[in-house]
């Protein structure tokens, strides 16, 4: 029996890897929101029409689509903390390598390169997370992480608006880079790894190549639509290869999705369906919004940083609380207002114009920044402790997965929309059309909000009949069956 001194030991030991993790949340999406900011002066100096700046986004998604689930595949058979310190050099480094790039071209590839190393992030870090926090605290962590991930989202625009104005586009990835690398090395610190070659088969390169395949040729496909003789048969090729892959999944030794258990856990698939739905609304506003505030509205990027801030403070202050109130109350309740709230958000941006009052502009940031902040760590602890302990790191992948397929579907929307209303036309020369495309954009978020919450309502009643039937089997002493925190991390439900 180990002495209480060295369990303490131990203990002090995961909270200080849990807070190295926590506080590396920061970096990534920082670097992100202050991109968005950039955009229109980095189209500007390199000559780079509207689709091709939705491809910055896009392609940064793309990769973190693509290589996530063979990622979470690879953490769970190797070593996840190598794979996570690693993931934070190569975003830095690809960052340093943007701010010398001199054609929208190299952008592009090294954007790419960008979303793999988010993809290595995403997937390892609330897996790491799991490891070292007992299921009874993983809301707090989350919530924790989630509201250190806002507080990069928050400081992005607001450091991002002061970067460009006054040292131009270039900068704002100089500036992102150091963050990046300064993570990387208190997690080398903090959190000592040593990798270990994962066994023959584990990770099946079929599997792998098909999806990575399907997402690239899907994203490329969209970019091309105003050619349909080739955008869409590219897009409906990714599709075709898509079904391949997740057929592929139930005949493999060692998918890389395991399908039938995701079919076989409601309050997983649950929770994933409707986590990818909400997040089609989280980049393509962002991005969306922060076109609308230079193009059509005319304010500066430093006034414009400012004000897309709002919904990221909303989201860094009060993530936490709802990370903290998921261990203690059912999480789904939580989610569901978020899930409302966002809704709200888009169906206030239908009505955006370029007079629009700066009021309705706060109100659709205030609404999605409560909606997500409710919203994202309550979700996530569903996911996370909706599995066995020993399949957290495919939890986390698919968390992510969802997460960023929701993404990258908002932002091929919003890429389509532009291509076939602005086309490679410079931004501040078509406002007008910039709005047309934004309009049609929020009403597809508004369905997409409006379906996660039927969903999610659907799931709330589900579960509480399953509880009053419990209850009157058991007497009200017995589980429900469909609590989204089963003791010891184990599955919420089966069947």
């Amino acid at each position: 029996m180990p002495s209480e001194e060295a369990r303490g030991e131990a203990e002090a030991g995961r909270r200080i890897v849990a807070w190295a993790v926590i506080a590396a949340h920061f970096a990534a999406p920082f670097m992100f929101s202050a991109v968005a900011v950039a955009l229109p002066s980095l189209g500007g100096e390199l000559s780079a029409g509207a689709s091709a700046l939705g491809l910055v986004e896009t392609l940064f998604l793309a990769g973190s689509v693509a290589f996530l689930l063979p990622v979470g595949r690879l953490a769970d058979v190797s070593d996840r903390r190598a794979l996570y310190r690693g993931g934070l050099a190569l975003f830095g480094l690809a960052s340093l390598s943007i701010a010398a790039a001199g054609s929208i071209t190299v952008v592009l590839g090294l954007r790419l390169i960008q979303g793999i190393a988010a993809a290595v992030i995403s997937a390892t870090g609330p897996a790491i997370l799991a490891d070292v926090v007992p299921p009874e605290g993983r809301g707090r962590a989350y919530g924790a992480a989630i509201g250190v991930t806002y507080a990069g989202l928050t400081l992005g625009p607001l450091v991002g608006g002061v970067l460009v104005g006054a040292f131009g586009w270039r900068s704002v990835f100089v500036v992102g880079s150091s963050f990046l690398l300064a993570a990387y090395l208190l997690v080398r610190r903090l959190l000592p790894s040593t990798w270990r070659r994962p066994p023959a088969g584990s990770v099946d390169l079929a599997s792998v190549l098909l999806v990575v395949a399907s997402v690239v040729v899907v994203v490329f496909g969209a970019s091309l639509v105003d050619r349909p003789w080739v955008g869409w048969p590219l897009v409906g090729l990714g599709l075709a290869l898509g079904v391949a892959f997740v057929w592929l999944q139930g005949q493999v030794r060692a998918p890389i999705l395991d399908v039938r258990a995701l079919m076989g856990n409601r309050v997983l698939r649950g929770a994933l369906s409707v986590q990818a739905l909400l997040y089609m609304n989280a980049y393509a506003a962002l991005f969306m919004m922060s076109i609308f505030l230079q193009v059509p509205q005319g304010r500066a990027p430093g006034p414009s940083g400012q004000i897309l801030a709002i919904g990221s403070v909303l989201m860094a202050v009060f993530a936490p609380v709802t990370g903290a109130l998921a261990d203690r109350m059912r999480p789904a309740l939580l989610a569901l207002f978020g899930v409302a709230a966002v809704l709200v958000s888009t169906l206030l941006a239908l009505d955006l114009e370029a007079g629009s009052s700066l009021t309705l502009v706060i109100a659709v940031l205030v609404c999605q920044g409560v909606g997500f902040a409710f919203f994202s760590s309550p979700n996530m602890t569903t996911i996370m402790n909706s599995v066995p302990s020993t399949l957290v790191g495919g939890a986390s992948a698919l968390g992510a997965a969802s997460r960023s397929m929701g993404m990258i579907i908002g932002m091929l929307a919003a890429s389509v929309l532009l291509t076939l209303y602005v086309g490679d036309v410079a931004l501040a020369a078509a406002p007008e059309r910039f709005l047309l495309a934004m309009g049609v954009a929020y009403r597809i978020l508004a369905v997409g909000a409006g379906l996660a919450l039927l969903l999610s309502l659907r799931a709330l009643l589900r579960r509480a009949g399953a509880r009053r039937r419990a209850d009157a089997v058991d007497g009200g002493d017995g589980e429900d069956g469909g609590d989204e925190r089963p003791e010891g991390g184990g599955p919420a439900e089966s069947g």
